[in-house]
C-alpha cells in the first residue's frame, strides 16, 4: 500500500494533467494514474487553445508530462485504475498492475467515449475528415462541400450552424428516415439545406476528404463531415462510488468541481456543473485548474482549522 499521497488523479488527459500541475506547484503529494486513453487521441490537431493552436493531442500530453516532471512531489503511474474504495476515510485505488494507492482526495478525469454510428469505416474517418464539433474543426474546411450525418433535431441544428458559419455548401444526410419535426424540416427547406434520406452503408476517408457509400449504390464525396454523437462514461468508477450523474450521463459537480461524494472531484468532459454540451480542451484544462486550486486551499483550510482542536482549545 502506497499511502503517502495527498491527492490521486485518475486520467491523464488535459484536465487531469492541469489538476496535477496546480497541485505539484503547491508541493502537494500527487500521483496521476493514466492508461493513456484520451478522448481526442484520434484527432489530428488541437484547436482554440491559446498558445497551442494546431499542435497534436499527443504533443499536448507530452508537453504536460515534461512540465509535471519539474515538480518533485508529483508523479505519473502508467496503468489502469480498476477499482476505488473508501477505507477509514482514505481513498484506495487498486490498479491493473496490482498496486494500491492511498490518498486523502481523489480527482476523476477518466473522460468519455464517443459512441459512433454503426457504419463501416466510420472509426477510421473519425478525427481525420469526420468530426463531432464544427466549432472546433470547421475553420480548416471552410467554404467547401460538407455533410452532416444524423437524422435527429441536433443533427439538423448542426447542419444549419455549419451553413451559417462554415460553408454554404452543406448537405444533411439523415441515414434513413429522419426523426426531426415538421417545423425543423420547414426551416431546413427555407435555408435550402438539402436532406438525403438514403442509408449510409460505408464511409471512406481519403486525402481529399470523405466519401459516403449510399444504400442506392451511389457515392457522394465531400471535403469533410460532421456527426451528432452520443457518449458514455469511459470508466465505471464514478458510478461505482455513487457519484450523482446528470441526465446526460456526466458526473454532477459544483462550480469547484466537487462531486456529490465527499473528497471526490471530477473534471474534464466526464463532468459538468451546468447544462449544455460545450466540451473543449480549453474548458477541460480550466476544470482541472479549478479543481486543483480549490482542493489545495481545502487541504490547507482543514489543517488551519484543525490546529485549535489538536491543542485542545
Amino acid at each position: 500500500m502506497e499511502s503517502d499521497f495527498d491527492v490521486a488523479i485518475i486520467g491523464g488527459g488535459p484536465a487531469g494533467l492541469a489538476a496535477a500541475q496546480v497541485l505539484g506547484r503547491q508541493r502537494r503529494r500527487v500521483i496521476l494514474i493514466d492508461d493513456h486513453q484520451q478522448r481526442n487521441a484520434a484527432a489530428s490537431n488541437v484547436h482554440m487553445l491559446l498558445g497551442r493552436e494546431g499542435m497534436t493531442p499527443t504533443g499536448l500530453v507530452l508537453a504536460g508530462h515534461r512540465e509535471l516532471a519539474t515538480f518533485p512531489t508529483a508523479s505519473i503511474l502508467s496503468t489502469r485504475a480498476m477499482k476505488v474504495l473508501v477505507e477509514e476515510s482514505k481513498i484506495v485505488v487498486s490498479t491493473e498492475t496490482g498496486r494500491k494507492i492511498s490518498a486523502e482526495y481523489l480527482i476523476l478525469a477518466t473522460g468519455v467515449v464517443d459512441q459512433l454510428p454503426a457504419i463501416p469505416g466510420v472509426d477510421k474517418a473519425y478525427g481525420k475528415s469526420l468530426f463531432h464539433c464544427p466549432l472546433c474543426d470547421g475553420f480548416e474546411v471552410r467554404d467547401q462541400p460538407l455533410v452532416v450525418i444524423g437524422g435527429g433535431e441536433q443533427a439538423a441544428f448542426m447542419a444549419a450552424y455549419v451553413q451559417d458559419r462554415i460553408s454554404r455548401e452543406v448537405q444533411l444526410c439523415s441515414n434513413g428516415e429522419p426523426s426531426f419535426s415538421p417545423q425543423t424540416r420547414r426551416r431546413l427547406d427555407r435555408n435550402k439545406i438539402r436532406v438525403t434520406e438514403n442509408e449510409v452503408v460505408g464511409i471512406e476517408a481519403h486525402s481529399d476528404g470523405l466519401t459516403l457509400s449510399m444504400g442506392d449504390f451511389t457515392r457522394m464525396t465531400y471535403r469533410a463531415g460532421f456527426l451528432s454523437v452520443r457518449y458514455r462514461q469511459r470508466s465505471p468508477i464514478a458510478q461505482d462510488l455513487g457519484c450523482r450523474l446528470r441526465d446526460d450521463g456526466r458526473v454532477w459537480v459544483d462550480h469547484f468541481q466537487r462531486s456529490s461524494v465527499p473528497n471526490v472531484f471530477a473534471v474534464g468532459d466526464m463532468a459538468k456543473a451546468t447544462s449544455g454540451n460545450m466540451t473543449f480542451v480549453a474548458t477541460a484544462i480550466a476544470s482541472g485548474v479549478t479543481a486543483g486550486a480549490f482542493l489545495d486551499e481545502d487541504i490547507f483550510a482543514r489543517s488551519w482549522g484543525g490546529q485549535d482542536i489538536a491543542r485542545g482549545s
